[in-house]
């Protein structure tokens, strides 16, 4: 079992931190949560849905009124072309929120579909939105998700847009291992990466052949080692300065938690 770090367990009495969702993981790298906020977001999972490998969950065109919370596995949402192309628009990894906007947005503008069999928490907008009109640290936090989401569409745009396929594979390598390691599904500085090549060229607008040839390039200097599925970033420092990586779009929302905890200190029993 992964362990999480020390300042990730911001967590009340004797609650284990392996016994959490994967969003609760997220916010509690955050910030610290009382016991009331733990549980009201552990009703946010009371219903729950299983995907088979495969299977597409949202469709393009199609009206969805829910969100769904990504437990355990991977999806991935995409945009069909006419063509019969797709471009992949990003992953959604454990402790994810598909279709956020769902109450604001119902009309997909995209799909969504599961790389592995996924397990997912059914949750209503209405009980989002009021949750997050009484408890204004959750709305921050919320706020934070849909900030970040927004921040990585921006970077994804400029990966696949002005950066080298050798940048582009490294930056997205860098970016799934800080998502993953914030809710405890890192191993040192090793991952399980469940995509297939099809799909990281589908993702940075590569061809299959020049996705296969940027990584062995990755691996030649070795950068990166790749076995089974699982990917060790060798050289972590060398990997973000080939990318040009910052990751400040993953950091921002517990800098302004930081900020807020030196002026209103959390009120606990």
């Amino acid at each position: 079992m992964i362990q999480p770090k020390t300042e990730y367990c911001g967590l009340p009495g004797n609650l284990a931190y392996d016994a959490l969702p994967p969003l609760l993981r997220k916010l509690v790298y955050l910030q610290s949560l009382n016991p009331e906020e733990i549980d009201l977001l552990l009703k946010m999972h009371a219903t729950r849905k299983t995907f088979a490998k495969g299977k597409v969950l949202l469709k393009q065109g199609d009206i969805h009124k829910d969100c769904f919370i990504v437990t355990h596995g991977w999806a991935y949402r995409y945009a069909d072309l006419y063509d019969g192309s797709r471009q992949i628009i990003n992953y959604y990894l454990p402790g994810d929120i598909i279709n956020p906007f769902a109450l604001a947005m119902p009309t997909l503008n995209y799909s969504v579909a599961a790389i592995t069999p996924l397990r997912v928490s059914i949750c209503k907008p209405g009980y989002l939105m009021e949750l997050f009109s009484t408890q204004s640290r959750l709305s921050l936090f919320y706020a934070g998700i849909l900030g970040r989401e927004d921040s990585s569409m921006a970077e994804q745009i400029v990966r696949i847009g002005r950066r080298s396929a050798y940048q582009r594979a490294a930056h997205l390598l860098l970016e799934l291992y800080y998502r993953l390691k914030i809710v405890g599904l890192t191993e040192e500085h090793s991952f399980y990466l469940p995509v297939t090549q099809n799909l990281l060229a589908d993702t940075l607008g590569l061809s299959v052949v020049h996705m296969n040839r940027t990584l062995y390039r990755l691996r030649l200097a070795n950068l990166i080692k790749i076995r089974s599925h699982h990917i060790s970033l060798v050289d972590i420092e060398k990997l973000k300065q080939v990318a040009e990586y910052k990751g400040t779009y993953l950091e921002q929302i517990k800098n302004v938690f930081d900020a807020e905890a030196k002026l209103v200190p959390v009120q606990t029993e």
